[in-house]
């Protein structure tokens, strides 16, 4: 994908896996600054009982995407989604739907990178290959430690709200 193409290729992808899913959604990924159409698809999974879970580092090294992430994170803890923080900067990106359908590559949940960047993935649908970085997934959840969302005082919440305004420069 990229800002030579018509449609928003991985954009669409992303979008009509999270719709699609049964089962589970596996992400992992260094930035989570989801637009409002992936947040929304993500907690609509989860309230249906698709078991979504986050892997995120605790603190990645762009301290603004940490900050512009965590309204999404509340959301989707509230929702039921696991959220595991690794101890870590991670650099990983994946996405893991049901027995049927993985991806990695270069592509990050943020705008700039779904909408900006040029970004290639690969996507598996082997069973083999699907299991393993189900278990690569699994791996790394061992190694974290579990998101606990708190509310934000109003600063907080209005910083929060600003670095979200401009969350494609991030």
């Amino acid at each position: 994908s990229g800002p030579d193409q018509r449609d928003d290729t991985v954009h669409a992808l992303l979008l009509g896996a999270i719709h699609r899913a049964d089962e589970r959604l596996l992400v992992a990924t260094p930035y989570f600054v989801p637009d409002d159409a992936l947040q929304l698809a993500l907690v609509l999974a989860a309230r249906r009982g698709v078991r979504v879970e986050l892997l995120l580092p605790a603190r990645s090294n762009h301290w603004l995407a940490d900050i512009a992430r965590q309204r999404s994170l509340r959301e989707l803890a509230a929702a039921g989604a696991p959220i595991h923080l690794l101890p870590t900067m991670l650099h990983a990106k994946a996405f893991v739907v049901d027995a049927t359908l993985a991806s990695t590559g270069s592509t990050n949940l943020d705008g700039r990178s779904l909408f900006l960047n040029y970004e290639l993935n690969v996507l598996f649908h082997d069973a083999a290959q699907i299991d393993a970085l189900s278990g690569w997934f699994a791996a790394l959840r061992a190694q974290s430690s579990p998101y606990t969302a708190r509310a934000p005082g109003w600063a907080r919440d209005i910083g929060e709200g600003l670095v979200r305004a401009v969350g494609f420069q991030l």
